[in-house]
């Protein structure tokens, strides 16, 4: 039955041509803006410095690591406006069905634990879709500028990142993203709107960053935060799950990463079961 209600979901949301074009594609686009207008600009610089006869002129050219460029893209899903247009996703699909009052039409189809799972997963399908195109987008930018400045490209540079931290990278932030999606769905229950499910978890991740940029201060150890703050931020437990796949310093301790991972899981499946208890108990019969 769960299985039957994520492939109806999952359909509905694929013919969904806008949502999908705002939600997964139109930040990757932009990325590829941005790379043809860095190497233009840089372009333009290198030929003034060639010009002149200035020596300088060669750093532009040198070789773009397209790992780090997915790292950096896949990394950069946690910046509030990306995640915003991840909520577009979001809010189609949690929140499409008090908009055109068709719950009561799903709910004799199937239970309502397995529906409103279904929506979660497909959210998680999509968000897995939009990170694979983020690192899609960061690459075919970093070529169109490698291509418009003169310089090389290599996958990786030696000594530098690795193909499994890029799995790690990708894995945080898909984890985090279905933080935000699985608070959506709380939102989408309680306010039944769109609107709220799209703006709300966005606020409480910018609240987060600003509280966590005046606590972090005060750690003796920002690799080690005090257990009550690792527990109560999932956007901290990521980032220390980001830090976690960097070796540290000589004589820093290492991340806490299990208690990190426990919390930010812990922090999903939470917000997922309350969604789900506040959705059993709704009457639908108007919606």
């Amino acid at each position: 039955m769960l299985a039957d209600a994520f492939a109806a979901e999952r359909l509905r949301f694929f013919k969904a041509r806008g949502t999908l074009f705002w939600s997964l594609m139109f930040v990757p686009m932009v990325s590829v803006v941005i790379g043809l207008i860095q190497g233009l600009l840089m372009r333009g610089l290198l030929a003034r410095a060639a010009a002149q006869g200035n020596p300088s002129a060669a750093l532009g050219r040198e070789p773009i690591s397209l790992l780090n460029q997915c790292i950096d893209s896949v990394s950069g899903s946690n910046f509030f406006i990306v995640q915003l247009f991840f909520l577009v996703a979001a809010s189609a699909i949690l929140a499409g069905d008090y908009r055109w009052e068709t719950w009561r039409f799903l709910t004799p189809r199937n239970t309502r634990t397995n529906l409103l799972l279904a929506k979660l997963g497909v959210f998680g399908l999509a968000a897995a879709i939009g990170l694979v195109l983020l690192a899609v987008g960061g690459i075919v930018g970093s070529l169109a500028s490698a291509a418009l400045t003169g310089g090389g490209v290599e996958w990786a540079k030696a000594g530098g990142n690795t193909n499994a931290q890029l799995a790690g990278i990708f894995g945080i932030a898909w984890l985090e993203t279905m933080t935000v999606g699985a608070l959506a769905a709380v939102i989408a229950v309680t306010t039944r709107t769109g609107l709220a499910a799209l703006l709300a978890p966005v606020g409480v991740w910018i609240v987060q960053g600003f509280a966590l940029s005046q606590i972090t201060r005060g750690f003796e150890n920002p690799l080690q935060p005090p257990l009550q703050y690792l527990l109560g931020f999932p956007a901290l437990q990521a980032d220390m799950l980001k830090a976690a796949l960097t070796p540290p310093d000589p004589g820093m301790a290492a991340v806490n990463w299990p208690v990190a991972l426990a919390a930010l899981l812990a922090w999903i499946a939470g917000l997922t079961a309350l969604a789900v208890w506040l959705f059993k108990r709704q009457d639908l019969t108007r919606e």
